[in-house]
């Protein structure tokens, strides 16, 4: 109790520095709070990532050709049933029936011949109009066994067994006709009719925001009528023919890992008898997005708490040393008195759980009523509302209470280092600056410079990564807690004299204004530089991970795509002719996305955005890639365009990106093969004749529409125009590259004229974008590298001011620390402030002198916040080619000027205003006042 009694008894002459410590420990409560309870939020909103990644079907294998007569190989079904990882395989019969309406009857003989496949072709004749999407009439009709339904039931049950001529319906397509439960359904393919039993909510399959032909994509959501497959079997094989395995649905098991499973069994399936894939169904995608989304949630709640409570650690740390120096005498007293050395650290530890009690209680309250606010005015969206969960309040409690714990140990053993004589010594008030010891710069250096040697330096093969990481990251931020006495110094006396004429001040005011209270500076601004270090080295990394995706200089200024059939090579040739297109840097294309024979990249083992399993292969004009003039002005890396350009004449060269050479482990002359979707019996082999930087394709085939079969690929490649269109069964080319006329050329007008040509080549109606409500109407779309590089850049900038916001916000709650120390400094300093007014200084220089003091703590923080800042981003970004599922590419680093402008700026307002109040009271106060002994609280 006598610890209690005197913890309280210090706590209660500090009010002012109390209430501010506890406010920066509940500002750091609040931040673990809103986060990890958006992760919970999150986690319980998202209906349709649990409903496909946690429900029956999560993936699905279907044929990679889009031919009606190919089925999964029967030895693919046996093998995924037999992986421990699934927990069932339902092969599927997805066909197309055609139901007839009111009135309408069955004619004898007519079957409508074979209609299993999906009605879509690539390519076909761009000359004709088409006269609609073929089957426009029919449904899809999906042949399953399963004991229950594989979506939520709107009505009715579910099917029954075989033999009662049962169906169940989409609710879609059930409003669409008007068919209730117990409605008769007649197919012109089978004799008997069909009796609704059931109406089931079928997701729709949505691409890119634009809902997709169901047979367009074989999963279960495709299907619009839904039977048992012996019954199907046995109603329309007379008229189909038999049943096949068109796809099959699979369970996975509670503890398989959906990612490992899908890039494991990618290769296995491109080998079959008939090469089969995961369906790229998209909300099957999204799902996967989802569940990223949310496990970097939950990261993110994990790292909140992890900078709140090293924010807390060092405010508590900050205002218990202080303390601690404050009270010698009094400490050597208690000692005199009879206090052991674990009573007296007893004190203090009690100190900083009152502290910390204070805070997370604060902490809690103000923000559970954020919450609160938060989710009544967003129920819409925040369906399961904003939870204050045990989850948040433990890792809360873990910030507060670990870091009060962690900061107590350093001041408890200096108080327990008191002796009682202590008591008898003089006190001082010496403001003498305190020397830096020499050995803190060299070693500093070297520790920050271990990090790039081992991230940077040494190659991958040289040991594991993580190893070298944690320690490069360990010595680096050691490195730089020794490099703070130093900068201390050099700002004091650097900066203080520049800062004085600025401020209009006499020099000799800032002269040791730092280093007189040395490690107390070196504190405040360590606390100040944890959230500024980690927004500057968000900023960095993000922005030099960027530059492996923003077109570079090689891509032309813009595309045109002419869908969905395409045009002609002859007629895509008289874009020339069009104004304001340079003729000499316009060329017609091919696009395809085969995959690889072999596994080259070896995504089995580990998937990233250039270790995939496919490639996309485009076809022009060699001389657009190698000629004198050419189109892609790319970086050669290997070879060059004089000796690539024969290689590529002859059809059987390509050129590839530098980094598909590392991952795939292959080299100039070096040949691979691919598999035409079209023909997955048969293979096509290409040889590298060259390597370029190629920075920013992925999102530019993105953007474009290159990737058409699947979301990822692992390389684009060029190759000769006939080639490509021969080897994939291309007759028509669906998009054309071009370079401007000049730099005031309007890529809106380019488009109108290529509409008009397209509407003369079709004979019929063209429009300038996608029809949302008729996807086989052509349209043409000019989308221009530049725009593609707003969106990427706006994108970005949004992703990093969000993951910025909990840094910025550690940076303010620090500030608050920096409050605390500019207090006890003034306090400290006040009689010399009383001698400064009776010298005949103003309140006005006061109050700039002690604006100043922070200002120079503010510089400080800087300082070590952009030094420690670019070495983690840049060691942070080389470290993710390894760990990174963007990695891989080796961007060069970029340092955003305007971003880390905006953070540094933010470091000194913050510290120009939390010396505002300290100034203030300065200013304020009569010489008479400032004069008189004592330690009065504040």
């Amino acid at each position: 109790m006598k610890a209690v009694d005197l913890a309280l008894a210090s706590l209660r002459h500090r009010p002012a520095r109390v209430v501010l410590t506890s406010l920066a420990t509940a500002a750091a409560v609040c931040v673990v709070l809103w986060v990890s309870s958006s992760y919970d939020a999150l986690a319980r909103s998202v209906d349709h990532y649990s409903s496909m990644a946690l429900g029956r079907y999560p993936l699905a294998v279907g044929p990679i050709s889009e031919s009606p007569e190919l089925a999964v190989p029967a030895e693919v079904v046996s093998a995924l049933a037999a992986d421990p990882a699934v927990a069932s395989a339902d092969p599927m019969w997805l066909t197309q029936v055609e139901p007839l309406g009111r009135g309408q009857s069955r004619r004898p003989g007519q079957g409508g011949g074979d209609r299993r496949g999906l009605a879509f072709a690539r390519g076909g004749d761009p000359g004709g109009p088409r006269s609609g999407p073929p089957g426009a009439a029919q449904r899809a009709l999906l042949g399953l066994d399963l004991a229950e339904a594989p979506f939520p039931l709107a009505e009715g049950r579910w099917l029954a067994e075989p033999g009662r001529g049962e169906v169940v319906l989409g609710a879609a397509f059930a409003a669409q006709e008007g068919l209730a439960l117990g409605a008769e359904l007649r197919l012109r393919e089978a004799e008997e009719p069909l009796r609704v039993v059931g109406i089931m909510e079928v997701p729709a399959i949505v691409d890119s925001g634009r809902t997709l032909t169901p047979a367009r994509i074989l999963v279960p959501a495709a299907g619009q009528l839904f039977v048992r497959r012996a019954e199907a079997e046995r109603l329309l094989s007379p008229a189909l023919g038999p049943g096949r395995d068109t796809f099959v649905a699979l369970a996975l098991a509670p503890d398989a890992d959906l990612n490992a499973f899908r890039f494991g069994w990618a290769p296995r399936l491109s080998q079959a008898a008939t090469p089969v894939q995961f369906q790229e169904a998209h909300q099957i995608e999204e799902a996967l997005d989802e569940s990223s989304t949310v496990e970097n949630m939950q990261l993110q709640a994990y790292a909140a708490t992890g900078i709140s409570l090293l924010v807390a650690l060092l405010v508590v740390l900050s205002t218990l040393n202080m303390g601690v120096s404050e009270r010698i005498r009094q400490l050597a007293v208690i000692r005199a008195l009879g206090f052991t050395r674990g009573e007296v650290a007893l004190t203090i530890a009690v100190e900083a759980l009152l502290l910390a009690l204070a805070g997370f209680l604060g902490g809690a309250l103000l923000g559970g009523a954020l919450l609160a606010i938060t989710a009544s005015r967003s129920a819409e969206l925040l369906h399961h509302g904003l939870p204050l969960g045990l989850r948040g309040l433990g890792l809360a409690a873990l910030a507060s209470f670990g870091g009060a714990a962690l900061a107590a140990i350093l001041p408890a053993w200096r108080a327990t280092r008191v002796r009682p004589l202590d008591a008898l010594a003089p006190g001082s008030r010496a403001r003498d600056a305190q020397p830096v010891p020499r050995w803190l710069l060299p070693a500093g250096l070297l520790l920050v410079a271990l990090n790039p040697l081992l991230v940077v330096g040494l190659p991958p093969e040289f040991g594991r990564i993580g190893p070298r990481a944690l320690l490069g990251f360990v010595s680096m931020c050691a490195g730089f807690l020794l490099l703070a006495a130093p900068l201390v110094a050099l700002v004091d006396r650097g900066c203080g004299p520049l800062l004085a004429r600025l401020l209009r001040l006499e020099p000799r005011l800032l002269t040791s204004q730092l280093t007189s209270n040395l490690w107390r500076s070196v504190g405040a601004a360590v606390s100040l530089s944890v959230g500024l270090s980690l927004f500057i080295s968000l900023q960095v990394w993000g922005y030099t991970m960027l530059g492996a995706f923003v077109p570079g200089p090689w891509a032309p200024e813009a595309m045109l795509a002419f869908q969905p059939g395409g045009i002609s090579p002859a007629d895509a040739l008289k874009v020339r002719e069009l104004a304001g297109v340079d003729p000499e840097r316009c060329y017609p294309l091919v696009v395809e996305q085969p995959r690889l024979k072999q596994d080259l990249t070896g995504s089995a083992e580990r998937a990233s955005v250039i270790r995939q399993d496919n490639v996309v292969i485009v076809g022009l004009d060699p001389a657009a890639v190698a000629g004198p003039n050419p189109l892609l002005r790319m970086k050669w890396v290997a070879g060059t365009p004089r000796e690539a350009l024969p290689a590529l004449r002859e059809g059987r060269g390509c050129v590839v990106p530098d980094h598909f050479l590392r991952e795939a482990k292959l080299k100039l002359g070096d040949e691979f093969a691919l598999v035409p979707p079209e023909r997955p019996e048969t293979t096509v082999r290409y040889r590298i004749v060259g390597a370029v930087s190629l920075a920013g394709w992925h999102w530019q085939t993105k953007h474009v529409g290159f990737r058409v079969r699947s979301r990822r690929a692992a390389a684009l490649v060029f190759a000769d125009y006939g080639a490509v269109a021969r080897d994939f069964e291309l007759e028509a080319a669906s998009h054309v590259w071009l370079g401007y006329a000049s730099a005031d050329a309007d890529p809106e007008q380019i488009a109108a004229a290529a509409r008009e040509l397209y509407q003369g080549v079709l004979g019929r109606e063209v429009s300038l974008g996608r029809d949302e409500d008729d996807e086989w109407a052509p349209f043409v779309r000019i989308l221009t590298t530049k725009t593609i590089k707003e969106v990427l850049f706006g994108a970005a900038r949004r992703w990093l001011w969000l993951i910025g916001q909990v840094p910025l916000i550690a940076l303010a709650i620090a500030s608050l620390g920096v409050l605390n120390v500019i207090l006890a400094s003034v306090r400290a300093r006040r009689w010399d402030f009383g001698v400064l007014r009776s010298l005949g200084f103003t309140r006005a220089e006061l109050v700039r002198a002690v604006i100043a003091e922070g200002l120079l703590l503010g510089l400080v923080a800087a300082g070590l916040s952009l030094g420690f800042g670019v070495m983690a981003g840049w060691c942070g970004a080389e470290l993710a080619q390894y760990t990174s599922f963007f990695g891989g590419m080796h961007p060069d680093l970029v340092v955003p000027v305007l971003p880390l402008l905006y953070g540094l700026s933010a470091c000194l307002l913050l510290t120009s205003l939390a010396a505002a109040w300290p100034a203030a009271q300065v200013g304020r106060a009569e010489p008479r006042t400032l004069l008189q002994e004592g330690r009065g609280a504040y």
